[in-house]
């Protein structure tokens, strides 16, 4: 096998050793691509066995972690029962202040009322003194 086929040759006034050449052409060989292309498709299967066992792991940890939380019996530490009066002391703000809102809409709409009823007698003084 010669590997001078193909080779272009050194320019003039460039000395380049033989054994240099002929690594060079080792190193930088262009022939056959399958060992890269078979060590890229081992790599490829070993990251995915790798990445489905992490998965299984992942599944199954978070399966053990719900059955666990299921079978314990509920200890509320202080943080917890701070945080559930203040959950409650928020609803309790807010139904409030609903109640305090819907009972100013009810009182808007009756001062709305009142409100037409002046605005027909001041336009049409004839109504209000024909109904009295």
């Amino acid at each position: 096998m010669d590997h001078s086929d193909g080779v272009t040759q050194a320019p003039a006034g460039t000395v380049v050793p033989q054994e240099l050449l002929e690594e060079m052409l080792w190193v930088f060989r262009v022939e056959d691509a399958s060992p890269w292309n078979y060590s890229m498709l081992a790599l490829v299967g070993v990251v995915g066995m790798i990445s489905f066992i992490l998965l299984g792991r992942s599944i199954r940890a978070k399966r053990n972690q719900k059955i666990r939380g299921r079978n314990k019996p509920e200890k509320q530490t202080p943080e917890d029962q701070d945080l559930a009066e203040a959950e409650t002391r928020d609803d309790n703000n807010l139904n409030i202040l609903r109640q305090t809102l819907l009972s100013e809409k009810e009182n808007l709409v009756q001062v709305e009322i009142k409100l037409k009823e002046k605005d027909v007698s001041l336009v049409f003084p004839e109504l209000q003194e024909s109904e009295t």
